[in-house]
């Protein structure tokens, strides 16, 4: 009788550690299932206030966005002449290689952005094109030479010979842009560089001849 109390006691036993060994292993498996989950949320958590910034930031650039649409809406509307400009210089600078800001101070120096500028030596139009010298090289159409488009595709034809002459170096381009060979005018490189916001000449002196027409150099423009 004593054995057989033994022995359930004994399996008694057994089972009970049994179960405890199970339950000791269910409850670490539980801890690492919940440890490994809060790690995964610290994650999500981490990501999400990563995104509520980055989703900040575009809100913020949207609005930057939208108040310079605005502005620049209202600025074509009130100068509406200068806003073409800009345009067409935009456009054109990229087709010949050069910097808008470049092209801008260039024009402003010329002909402070009046599209019917006329100079005591023969020049026309915002870029100031000598009509006597390039009429025949260029076959200038004497009808649209203060159309704004022509004349600005014109002066950066010209300004584009000189860059090759000059093997890109953008003062000596300037150089013979407003004086030919005759001499070097530091001071309308100044001048140009005068208005070029927060660049200066030496910064725009790279030409990006890679994707600019062929233009070979030709007659040299002997003054403005």
């Amino acid at each position: 009788m004593q054995r057989n109390v033994r022995k359930i006691v004994l399996v008694f036993t057994v089972l009970l550690l049994a179960g405890l060994a199970g339950l000791f292993l269910a409850i670490a498996e539980f801890n690492r299932n919940y440890e490994s989950q809060l790690e995964s949320l610290g994650k999500m958590q981490q990501r999400l206030r990563l995104l509520e910034k980055e989703l900040d930031l575009r809100n913020h650039q949207l609005k930057d966005y939208e108040i310079t649409r605005y502005r620049v809406q209202a600025f074509a509307r009130r100068y509406p002449l200068f806003d073409r400009i800009a345009r067409v210089v935009y456009e054109k600078s990229r087709e010949y290689g050069f910097h808008p800001r470049l092209v801008m101070g260039v024009i402003q120096v010329e002909s402070a952005f009046n599209p019917k500028a006329v100079s005591n030596r023969g020049a026309y139009g915002l870029m100031q094109v000598n009509l006597s010298v390039w009429k025949d090289e260029l076959k200038i159409d004497r009808s649209r030479i203060f159309d704004i488009e022509y004349n600005i595709d014109l002066g950066l034809k010209i300004l584009k010979r000189y860059s090759l002459v000059a093997k890109g170096n953008i003062q000596r381009a300037l150089h013979l842009y407003n004086n030919g060979y005759k001499y070097n005018n530091t001071g309308y490189v100044l001048r140009v560089n005068s208005v070029l916001f927060d660049s200066d000449v030496n910064q725009l002196s790279r030409f990006n001849l890679t994707h600019s027409p062929v233009i070979h150099p030709g007659r040299i423009q002997q003054s403005q």
